[in-house]
C-alpha cells in the first residue's frame, strides 16, 4: 500500500488506458459480467442512487489501495486517523467500526470488480465523516444485491445503506467513485 501525497483535495484516479493495467500487460475481459453487476441477465437488485457527495468536506488522509492485501493496513491507519479527527456520535465506538467497515468494504468491491488501484479518501466537514472510494472502471454501476442467500456474498452495499447517513456514486472521465457520509462530532 502506498500512502499518498500531503496534498488533500476530492480527487480522482489517474487517467488509465483501457487496453492496459498499470503493469503493462493487457487484461483479458471477462467472458461475461459478475454475477452481482447490474447489466448481467438476471441479476437481483438495484443500482446505488448517482450523486456526488455535497463539496463541504475536508479532505483528512488519502490511500492508495493497489492488491487485497493492502487492505488491512488502510484499515489500521483509517481507525487511527478517525480516533485522531473525530468522535462518533453518541459517544460509541460503533461509528468508528462502521466508518472501517464499509470503507473496507467499498474498497476491496473496487479491487475485485472495477480496476485496481482503488483510490480510498477519508474527509471531514465537523458534523459528517466522507469516505470515498474510486477506481479505473467507470463502465460497471455499483449495484445492491438482492435476493440471495446468507453467505453468496454480495452485501457490501446493503451493509452501507445501513450504516451510514448517506450513500452514492458518480463516474467521471478517469472512473467510479462510491462514497458514504457517518454522522460524527469533532475531537475536542
Amino acid at each position: 500500500m502506498q500512502d499518498m501525497s500531503d496534498e488533500y483535495r476530492l480527487t480522482t484516479p489517474g487517467t488509465f488506458d483501457a487496453g492496459t493495467s498499470r503493469d503493462g500487460r493487457t487484461p483479458a475481459p471477462p467472458a461475461t459480467l459478475p454475477p452481482d453487476d447490474a447489466l448481467a441477465q438476471g441479476a437481483g437488485g438495484r443500482s446505488l442512487t448517482t450523486g456526488r457527495p455535497p463539496d463541504r468536506y475536508l479532505p483528512v488522509r488519502r490511500w492508495l489501495v493497489e492488491q487485497a492485501e493492502d487492505l488491512r493496513g488502510m484499515r489500521g491507519d483509517l481507525r487511527e486517523q478517525l480516533a485522531a479527527s473525530v468522535t462518533p456520535s453518541g459517544g460509541s465506538e460503533a461509528t468508528a467500526d462502521d466508518v472501517v467497515l464499509v470503507t473496507s468494504e467499498f474498497a476491496t468491491n473496487a479491487l475485485a470488480h472495477g480496476r485496481a488501484p482503488a483510490h480510498v479518501q477519508l474527509l471531514v466537514d465537523g458534523r459528517e465523516v466522507l469516505v470515498v472510494v474510486s477506481d479505473g472502471d467507470a463502465a460497471h454501476a455499483p449495484f445492491v444485491a438482492a435476493g440471495r442467500e446468507p453467505g453468496a456474498g454480495g452485501f457490501g452495499l446493503q451493509i452501507a445503506q445501513r450504516l451510514s447517513t448517506g450513500v452514492g456514486w458518480w463516474t467521471d472521465s478517469t472512473g467510479k467513485h462510491v462514497w458514504a457520509t457517518f454522522g460524527v462530532a469533532p475531537v475536542a
